[in-house]
């Protein structure tokens, strides 16, 4: 017990205060900036931003919104390089010697999740948007076919399409990556993106497979979902794709009639 008493005692003010908001997190890991200034009533705010600025950079929170934190939670991690198809491994290496900024994102992140991966398919890699042309001469260069978003004509011609080794995507948040590798919830938006925008190699089927084992292992956060959309500009579907739980089933039942409506004019 003295012993004990002694590490109270010890303890810094930092971790006291770490120790508390610990207690308070909610269950999907984040919390509001105003739910942690209330946890202090007495303490200024200015002092509390300070305290949660060091813990982010200490790797002990995150930012994961505006106002919003969380712990750094290894099911939003991705599985980790030595899980990369090999095609995938030798770009990583290929694009870290030639130091571009860049991330492995898609499949390769979502192991795990994922019932039936196929034993090919194009490396999803994400770069930023003034790299795209360099990225993809100095991979052509390299002996791979690769292609841009923008080649979106190419991408989805049946002919090419099973010849396409990488597909190049542009992005601007590097914060939606660890070590090069896309955290889970981007990994699935740029999934879905290549799946429903370039007629990506993988089902729909097997792409709702992938969301719902995300949803059901609580594999991501979804304030982070939100960011990675609005990174890759489908934020407006993805919301509406989040909130689907929250409608009323006449609301559902509308909204599957406008969809029937819609596929006639496709």
């Amino acid at each position: 017990m003295k012993e004990e008493s002694m590490k109270e005692k010890n303890i810094t003010v930092e971790e006291r205060f770490f120790q508390v908001i610990s207690n308070y997190f909610k269950p999907n890991n984040e919390m509001r900036i105003q739910d942690i200034y209330g946890l202090f009533p007495d303490v200024n705010k200015k002092t509390i931003s300070w305290r949660l600025y060091s813990l982010v950079q200490k790797g002990k929170l995150e930012k994961t919104g505006h106002g919003i934190y969380g712990f750094k939670d290894e099911k939003n991690m991705a599985a980790g390089y030595q899980y990369l198809q090999n095609k995938s491994k030798k770009i990583f290496d290929v694009l870290s010697e030639y130091g571009y900024d860049f991330y492995i994102t898609g499949l390769d992140v979502l192991v795990g999740e994922v019932l039936h991966i196929p034993e090919q398919y194009p490396v999803l890699v994400v770069v930023e948007e003034n790299e795209t042309k360099a990225v993809k001469k100095l991979l052509d260069e390299q002996g791979w076919f690769a292609l841009t978003e923008k080649d979106k004509n190419h991408i989805i011609d049946p002919v090419i399409k099973s010849k396409i080794d990488v597909i190049i995507l542009s992005g601007k948040n590097f914060d939606l990556a660890y070590e090069n590798l896309a955290l889970k919830e981007k990994g699935f938006i740029d999934l879905y993106f290549a799946v429903t925008k370039l007629d990506y190699l993988l089902s729909i089927n097997e792409l709702s497979r992938i969301y719902e084992s995300l949803i059901r292992n609580n594999s991501i956060v979804m304030s982070k979902m939100n960011v990675s959309a609005k990174d890759r500009k489908i934020d407006i579907e993805i919301k509406w794709l989040l909130e689907l739980t929250k409608y009323s089933q006449s609301t559902l039942e509308f909204m599957e009639n406008q969809i029937m409506e819609a596929k006639k004019w496709k």
